[in-house]
């Protein structure tokens, strides 16, 4: 019963913070079906350093698309207008077509492939310091 405790408060936690950025329209759905199926693997604790492996490997990889795409300032001027609407309570991607990953307009980057890296190198870590 503990197991299955622990399975669920995972993927609870998963899914709900991968929801809220799929409400946002700021992740598609496929990445909360990842996200939710590897805190049921591996439990809320692990999940939370996954999410934050991932989180900052997402970062630098964020960093280096947009220097190599040419995008620094836009890119720039983009979150700070995301951030303006959050604090307005108005949904960014309903002013800025750019802004919702649903459309062709965005640009994009394959989440899962970042998932699997920041996994990958939690699970890495965590063996490391294992042992």
């Amino acid at each position: 019963m503990a197991g299955l405790r622990l399975s669920l408060a995972g993927l609870a936690l998963g899914f709900g913070v991968y929801f809220l950025l799929y409400s946002m329209r700021a992740m598609g759905a496929g990445d909360v079906k990842l996200m939710a199926a590897l805190g049921a693997m591996v439990g809320w604790q692990d999940w939370a350093g996954i999410f934050l492996i991932t989180a900052i490997i997402g970062g630098f990889a964020s960093l280096a698309l947009m220097t190599l795409r040419g995008r620094v300032k836009k890119t720039l001027w983009n979150v700070g207008f995301v951030l303006s609407e959050m604090k307005s309570g108005r949904a960014a991607y309903l002013a800025n077509e750019e802004l919702d990953v649903r459309s062709g307009k965005a640009l994009g980057m394959p989440h899962g492939a970042v998932i699997a890296a920041g996994t990958l190198v939690f699970l890495a870590m965590s063996a490391h310091f294992a042992a």
